[in-house]
């Protein structure tokens, strides 16, 4: 024991000796400590919080995880990784874009099919268009021309600039791209085809916002590799320190009435 008229030195002698200490990584013990309650059974039921904060990780690392099954994950569904490796709630946010994006993608082929179907109906009603199954370019030429007569003298105009015209050129560019009566449409007013136009355009815009919204997925998962290996090093480091912590040396120290009391112990889990 120490006698009280000795305490105020001791305990800046204890101070320094704890700041030497925690510097050199060790830990100091609670005031509460006892040495039997560092017994092989007890230690394995003592409360430890999990570390958090770092990149997220949110439950204590234990287990080998390794980069290349986050990595896979990640590349199937973007958070899947990340919740692999611990960190829920980064995993969280790119499960939550991956779904804003497949969203937003099956809107835009929605208006797509559905604007199609309209400027298609509006072809057949007012222009005379027969069947529905015919490929874009005919589609397209149909806005363009106020009819199929129209349109093949367009036809003819553009073989003779490329041709010449009476070539052998000439007459198998016409064969190969003429609109025959089978295919032919008339458009009874041109504010009618102004329509059709504007509706084809809005397909059009709907169909490409689509594939611009593929890439943003193509992004999406790029970005949540890159994340998943930057959470991956963060659990390894997390784990490092755990394994540290496993072993270290621990210093206590207890007031008592006549006194204060010093400890100095060398702690080992298992």
């Amino acid at each position: 024991m120490i006698p009280m008229q000795s305490t105020r030195s001791l305990r800046v002698a204890l101070a320094l000796l704890v700041l030497a200490a925690l510097a050199g990584g060790a830990r100091a013990l609670p005031a509460d400590w006892s040495g039997a309650s560092l017994s092989r059974p007890q230690a394995w039921r003592r409360p430890e919080p999990a570390p958090q904060g770092r990149m997220g990780i949110q439950e204590r690392p234990s287990g080998q995880r390794g980069l290349v099954g986050g990595l896979w994950r990640t590349a199937l569904l973007p958070g899947w990784g990340q919740r692999y490796l611990g960190a829920p709630g980064r995993g969280l946010i790119f499960m939550g874009a991956e779904a804003a994006t497949w969203g937003t993608y099956s809107t835009f082929k929605v208006q797509e099919k559905l604007r199609r179907d309209d400027y298609i109906e509006m072809g057949q009603v007012f222009a005379g268009v027969t069947g529905g199954d015919h490929p874009d370019d005919y589609w397209k030429a149909v806005g363009q021309n106020a009819s199929w007569l129209d349109y093949n003298e367009w036809l003819r105009y553009q073989a003779r600039r490329e041709y010449g015209f009476g070539t052998p050129e000439y007459y198998s560019y016409i064969a190969e791209n003429e609109i025959g009566e089978a295919d032919a449409w008339d458009w009874n007013s041109d504010d009618r085809r102004f329509a059709y136009l504007a509706k084809r355009k809005a397909s059009n815009n709907a169909e490409r916002r689509a594939t611009y919204t593929l890439y943003a997925l193509l992004v999406n998962r790029v970005v949540a590799m890159v994340d998943t290996w930057r959470v991956y090093r963060s659990r390894e480091a997390i784990r490092s320190g755990l394994d540290a912590e496993q072993a270290s040396l621990q210093f206590g120290a207890e007031p008592r009435a006549d006194g204060l009391a010093l400890s100095l112990r060398w702690i080992r889990c298992f």
